[in-house]
């Protein structure tokens, strides 16, 4: 049985990623006491026509689960690969430098007072750059599991980021991003649930792709009655939730929560974001690159290696780049001996120089696909 988590599309190279939870093989199919102890994702490198299933941790204790509303993908801007997932008390995420292909990982994310992480979500932008959001709560009896925990659990949303989320052992930041939103048992098998459904699954995270700063949507049940969140009423003036029927149904409402301050998703230390699409157009290869002056000064000019070996690029618009703009360049010549293989992976070094003196070099991976296929 496969527990599908969220799709994502990178807008770079078209890549398509699914993720999902589920056995670790064929020969659990008759296991009666084996959970969705394994992460996979599944990759199309040719616009969905086709998928390759990937591990992405297979826990040896086939008795955890991993489908707990659900596994989550998301892909920053240089194409790394993230999934974010929960045991029902711990968040964890893997990521993969190499376009799902391999992965590092499980990390932990969720720390004390989230001493229960579920239904995760996730957000990724620039390199290496994650933002993941929970509901969690200080409530872990090791015993019970959520949909049946006791009124005594109060639940809020809570928020994750880390800059170096490609670095192993890296730390994530953890806040609160809403006051208490629901108090007792959460449902996460839909109607074969025993316990509460209030908050439902409806609940995510995205991030500005001009300042980066995080949006979080979320379900709250909770009766407030504020100029911000009045209580739900009918067409007749009379109310639906009531200080009587708060943590119900009747009074649930969605909620949203902007950052307005710290470190975004689009915090760097680089002058330049790149994005890179490498494909076979009508049995040729196509490198197309963008580059964004992301800094304060003027970049005098641009250098690419593929593979450790130059490209000629033409740029467009020339040199210099100021703060601000955006150029980019296609290539249909690679380097002469450098054997291309769809789905294989290639080193893409950018190297700027800048107007002061000073150089700004970065690596990134690029694979080579099909291209977009149907659209994409």
């Amino acid at each position: 049985q496969n527990e599908i988590g969220n799709l994502a599309i990178d807008p770079n190279n078209h890549l398509i990623y699914q993720s999902f939870s589920s056995i670790a093989n064929a020969g659990e199919v008759s296991c009666l006491n084996c959970s969705t102890h394994a992460v996979w994702i599944a990759v199309s490198i040719d616009g969905g026509k086709s998928f390759t299933d990937y591990p992405v941790y297979i826990n040896p204790n086939t008795a955890i689960g991993y489908g707990h509303q659900f596994v989550n993908v998301s892909v920053d801007q240089a194409g790394n690969v993230y999934l974010v997932y929960t045991d029902d008390h711990i968040m964890y995420y893997s990521f993969s430098t190499t376009f799902g292909q391999t992965w590092s990982g499980p990390y932990q994310i969720s720390k004390t007072p989230s001493n229960t992480a579920i239904m995760p979500w996730s957000a990724a932008l620039g390199n290496g750059a994650l933002d993941v959001v929970w509901y969690g709560t200080s409530y872990y009896d090791g015993v019970n599991t959520p949909d049946s925990y006791p009124m005594t659990a109060s639940w809020q949303v809570y928020f994750a980021q880390n800059l170096a989320a490609t670095t192993p052992g890296s730390k994530f930041t953890q806040n609160t991003a809403s006051g208490i939103i629901h108090y007792g048992g959460v449902c996460e098998s839909g109607v074969a649930c025993t316990g509460n459904r209030d908050l439902l699954d409806d609940f995510g995270i995205a991030a500005s792709p001009t300042t980066g700063s995080a949006a979080i949507i979320y379900t709250n049940d909770q009766y407030l009655n504020t100029a911000l969140e009045p209580a739900t009423t009918r067409t007749s003036g009379s109310g639906v939730c009531t200080q009587s029927v708060s943590n119900s149904f009747d009074c649930s409402h969605t909620d949203i929560a902007v950052q307005t301050g710290g470190s975004t998703l689009l915090t760097t230390p680089h002058h330049v974001k790149a994005s890179i699409n490498f494909e076979q157009l009508n049995q040729a290869p196509s490198l197309t690159i963008q580059i964004s002056n992301i800094g304060d000064g003027a970049i005098a000019s641009l250098s690419v290696q593929l593979s450790g070996q130059p490209l000629t690029l033409s740029w467009n618009p020339a040199m210099p780049l100021q703060s601000g703009q955006t150029t980019s360049t296609t290539t249909t010549s690679t380097p002469l001996g450098l054997v291309l293989t769809v789905g294989g992976i290639y080193q893409v070094t950018i190297t700027a120089a800048l107007s002061d003196g000073t150089t700004d070099s970065q690596t990134l991976n690029a694979i080579y696909t099909l291209g977009a296929g149907i659209g994409l």
